[in-house]
């Protein structure tokens, strides 16, 4: 059964400061009630007692915290995957990231995930959790047809408005909060790190990423640092020129995947045939001109496919003068490709040391999350595998 909800977000400033002007109350309330929000991660109206019992209750009628409910948690070391239910039964998944480091007295351990392909060996005696990272999605599923991505195989259904992206977050700082408690110092632990890496592509609804960005830079709200918020696209070339215009200055990840547009049109049909290599240089070039920013470049790791030496020459080529920062990622298992395989770790060493040539920095990205299904493109894992 669905349910609805005609409240309206606790956390809509313009909304809540009318609400407080028609019904006389004080204005210092909405700087409470967004630290209730936002400083102290409450999910329900109750749960904000520094309002009385009798405004709580007048509150509760016309506004609501979170509507997302939790329909599965799944649990693993360095991570957390949500899968959300929504008011209309549709469903998205959001995945927390911790990143552990190691105690000093443990320094001399080497950490060989990526040749190895195992977890590491985490716990408490050994790590400290330095930083958390949240990847939320914009959409319900995708529109953006990546044939080594398992969501867009679950077709789009919606765009997610801003406060539902906001929700994401919300919710999860919760969980930490019940899950970690507060730090030494007696501060409160957070996410830190905001990636629009989930299912969908952002770009597609800018509108409602740019306003849940300006809540997630807003001081009364989360109050995240630019540079902790990345928006990962397949190059939407409209949206990104309106994001330059609306100086919304966060740093921006290119789902690239091919030096030349033929790959591109395999590997990223949709996006390839509208947007051509040429034109999203084009793009890019005006991007990094009027922003200064580096921009980063994710490109999948296919064995045969995409890793081979005149191809990282090519990438090589294709971003030796420009600002770049390089992502390889090694292709994560997808049900509906059984026919890709990711390339082996000499071959994704030597595909770095080539690009490298061409003074450009390359990362190789971890696989930690792959051996359960949370990793980039897994989303929507499981349930594409019950269709098939």
């Amino acid at each position: 059964m669905s349910w609805k909800t005609t409240t309206h977000p606790l956390f809509d400033k313009e909304h809540l400061a009318a609400y407080c002007s028609e019904h006389n109350i004080p204005a210092f309330r909405i700087k409470q009630i967004m630290h209730g929000v936002f400083g102290d991660h409450h999910i329900d109206i109750n749960e904000i007692t520094t309002l009385s019992k009798e405004l709580r209750a007048q509150l509760n009628a016309s506004f609501h915290i979170n509507t997302l409910k939790v329909e599965n948690i799944v649990e693993w070391p360095e991570s957390t995957k949500f899968l959300f239910s929504m008011p209309d039964e549709t469903m998205i998944e959001t995945v927390l990231m911790y990143h552990w480091h190691e105690k000093k007295s443990f320094k001399t351990r080497q950490r060989k995930i990526l040749r190895s392909w195992t977890k590491p060996d985490i716990s408490s005696e050994t790590h400290t959790l330095n930083r958390i990272t949240i990847c939320i999605s914009s959409q319900v599923w995708c529109a953006v047809w990546c044939i080594f991505c398992v969501t867009w195989k679950l077709w789009f259904k919606k765009n997610l408005d801003w406060s539902e992206m906001l929700m994401q977050i919300q919710y999860a700082n919760n969980y930490i909060k019940q899950k970690f408690g507060k730090k030494d110092d007696g501060t409160r632990r957070k996410v830190r790190n905001v990636v629009f890496m989930g299912m969908g592509e952002p770009m597609f609804n800018y509108e409602h990423m740019k306003k849940s960005i300006t809540y997630m830079l807003d001081q009364q709200a989360l109050w995240l640092s630019k540079r902790h918020i990345t928006i990962s696209t397949s190059w939407v070339a409209n949206a990104i020129r309106q994001l330059v215009d609306d100086k919304i200055d966060v740093r921006l990840a290119l789902s690239l995947h091919a030096p030349n547009q033929p790959l591109r049109l395999e590997l990223i049909p949709m996006i390839a045939k509208k947007r051509p290599l040429d034109e999203l240089m084009e793009t890019i070039d005006y991007y990094v001109k009027k922003t200064w920013n580096r921009l980063f470049y994710e490109y999948i790791m296919i064995q045969n496919k995409t890793d081979t030496p005149e191809i990282a020459h090519e990438l090589g080529q294709l971003l030796q003068k420009r600002n770049a920062h390089v992502n390889l990622i090694p292709y994560n298992e997808n049900p509906a490709m059984p026919e890709l395989t990711t390339s082996e770790f000499d071959v994704i060493m030597a595909f770095k040391k080539i690009v490298e040539q061409y003074w450009v920095t390359v990362t190789v990205r971890d696989t930690l999350w792959r051996d359960v299904k949370w990793a980039c493109g897994q989303l929507g894992y499981e349930k594409v595998e019950e269709g098939l």
